[in-house]
């Protein structure tokens, strides 16, 4: 796996020849007696995800394992996920005390063993808290991962895959910034080395919550009842709101919820503009030819989504065709329930009872708007991880089986929605705001830190998706400078008008980028985003015309996106002029629209536009 070209751990599902999972084709084992809920315990609740990796330096600080006695001390995985991370581009990540003071001395440590090269030889390999071994399972964390090589550097024997719970005792290194052991190469924030590896022979650890045995079935227990007001109380407990006015939650048709979903979307982009917006996706990369913006983002959530808050904070709507006994349902309850008491307390657009809510994203730009989303998304992901864990139900539940059926029966015939979904840009595109604005709510509340530690965030959202991926230059403006493109940057350019312009954000670029890198290397490509806007125009003869234009925090970011942009007939990218932040971008429908649009633009916009930063602008500063 080549160091710079590695994607996130969070995206770690490891497939195993002849060990994966075949799902139950009845998704929920009836058990004889329903599973009943834990109380939530606010110590046994689960960290979101984290997908920080830490990049490789010139010196390793060339640590020599200190002696110790024969039964070397243990590790555990609650140990490892204490470090935190402080920055979702650059390796900002602080551990411990208790782990540092363990730096470069053998430990033991037990765990369930993975492939990292080959499972037919497993000397370098990687120990997870639990098996994972199909798309279903839920991936870990970065730091529920160890990277382990067993034995010296010169060992030429075979090490088999262990199908069972594993003691591993090796050298633990810590990732640290001025490193370049191997796991630190290969992006792992710890390393076990010279390890060797057996069968764990006392009491075996336990498995994350729904996985049984390699092979095994996803068979999901049904939940006891719980009525709702008592899951609202539940909810509140975790978050620490309690509701100011009564939250009803009712059950509507399929085509009921839909329309509710579809209503949503309409409301964020006017119908006067959608068309455009498509266009301008589809001349960025992000989606195939003729597809319906609202069509392709309702599918995007009816297939995911099975209950929804309205804007008020008071009413949640329920599927009707699902049960509510399953775990997959019940989490997506709490996960509402949590946005609605955040809208009670922190509503959009005035709507409640506070005077001082914060303006609505949707009426600034889209960046801004995606920013409000993903915050609110965090916040939810964060509750539904703490009540999972809290009453010990699998947080990584995959939907119904008939839920799923629905979702696949409803894309029957309709090949550009499907070729929207499957497009990987375009699913990124989509996914950002709720992944980055889980690294938020994290960054500022820990691993199990009160949630209302998240208010001040909900009263004044970020701006801009850039301080969803950098927390710090949220809480600290002066780190970075936000140097947004002015909405008419693009007037006068051509005979007619843009018919739309907005902005992408560093949550839109990274997308972008991801068609030609992996996401890790896309977001350190657009890590020193400080402004942007696109506009789109309708030529006459039919055709579409997109200019982007990007500005950075110093010329070595945009000299680094520049560079990156790689060459194609109907792309133009203008010569890096020495000193500019900027770098614009034309694309066309075809690469004789395009050589017509730069035989019309002004010879200056071929040189780069003047306006760049002036002198002593602040660099980037994770």
């Amino acid at each position: 796996m080549h160091p710079d070209l590695r994607s996130t751990c969070l995206a770690i599902i490891i497939t195993i020849p002849g060990t994966g999972c075949e799902p139950n084709p009845a998704e929920v084992a009836p058990p004889a007696e329903p599973v009943a809920i834990r109380r939530f315990d606010p110590t046994s609740a689960a960290p979101v995800p984290k997908m920080t990796t830490t990049p490789s330096t010139d010196a390793d600080a060339g640590l020599d394992a200190e002696a110790d006695p024969d039964d070397p001390p243990m590790i555990d995985f609650p140990m490892l996920d204490e470090a935190r991370r402080l920055d979702f581009i650059e390796a900002g990540l602080t551990f411990p005390e208790s782990l540092k003071e363990l730096d470069g001395r053998r430990v033991s440590l037990v765990g369930f063993m993975a492939p990292f090269d080959d499972l037919r030889n497993m000397r370098r390999c990687m120990i997870l808290p639990s098996y994972v071994g199909c798309k279903f399972c839920s991936p870990p964390s970065v730091t529920q991962v160890v990277f382990v090589t067993q034995g010296r550097e010169d060992d030429s024997g075979v090490h088999r895959f262990i199908d069972a719970p594993c003691h591993v005792t090796g050298t633990l290194r810590l990732s640290l910034p001025e490193r370049t052991h191997e796991g630190q190469r290969q992006g792992f924030m710890y390393s076990l080395e010279d390890a060797a590896v057996t069968v764990h022979t006392e009491e075996a650890p336990e498995r994350a919550p729904g996985h049984g045995n390699a092979p095994h079935q996803l068979r999901l227990p049904r939940l006891a009842p719980i009525t709702s007001t008592d899951l609202i109380r539940e909810v509140a407990e975790i978050v620490d709101l309690q509701p100011r006015r009564p939250i009803e939650i009712e059950r509507v048709s399929a085509g009921d919820f839909e329309e509710i979903i579809r209503t949503d979307l309409e409301l964020a982009y006017p119908e006067a503009h959608r068309d455009a917006r498509s266009d301008a996706f589809r001349l960025l990369g992000l989606l195939p030819e003729k597809t319906d913006w609202i069509d392709t983002l309702a599918e995007f959530q009816l297939s995911r989504r099975v209950a929804a808050t309205d804007d008020s904070g008071t009413r949640i709507r329920v599927l009707d065709s699902v049960p509510d006994d399953h775990p997959y349902v019940r989490l997506q309850r709490v996960g509402e329930i949590a946005d609605a008491l955040a809208l009670q307390h922190f509503p959009r657009d005035g709507i409640g009872s506070s005077k001082d809510a914060p303006k609505a994203a949707s009426d600034e730009d889209d960046d801004a708007r995606r920013a409000h989303d993903g915050l609110r998304q965090g916040f939810r992901t964060m509750t539904i991880y703490r009540y999972a864990r809290g009453a010990g139900i699998p947080a990584g539940a995959r939907p119904p089986a008939t839920f799923i059926q629905d979702s696949r029966d409803r894309r029957q015939g309709r090949n550009e929605i499907k070729g929207a979904i499957e497009s990987a840009p375009f699913g990124l595109w989509e996914s950002v705001p709720g992944i980055v604005g889980s690294f938020f709510v994290d960054a500022r509340v820990g691993d199990a830190g009160p949630l209302a530690e998240a208010d001040a965030a909900l009263a004044r959202p970020p701006s801009t998706t850039m301080e969803l991926f950098r927390p710090r230059w949220y809480e600290d403006p002066a780190r970075w400078r936000h140097d947004p493109v002015p909405a008419g940057f693009a007037e006068g350019l051509l005979d007619t008008r843009p018919v739309l312009t907005d902005v992408l954000g560093i949550g839109g670029l990274v997308p972008i980028l991801s068609q030609w890198y992996s996401f890790e290397v896309a977001k350190r490509l657009a890590g020193g985003w400080a402004g942007d806007r696109w506009a789109l125009w309708r030529l006459p003869d039919d055709g579409s015309a997109l200019l982007l234009e990007t500005r950075w925090q110093d010329e070595a970011s945009a000299i680094q996106f520049h560079a990156a942009i790689p060459d194609n007939d109907s792309w133009f990218v203008p010569p890096h002029r020495p000193g500019s932040n900027r770098v614009r971008l034309l694309r066309a429908d075809s690469p004789a629209v395009l050589d017509r649009l730069k035989a019309t633009l002004p010879a200056t916009w071929l040189d780069e536009a003047d306006g760049d930063r002036p002198p002593g602008g602040s660099g980037v500063a994770p």
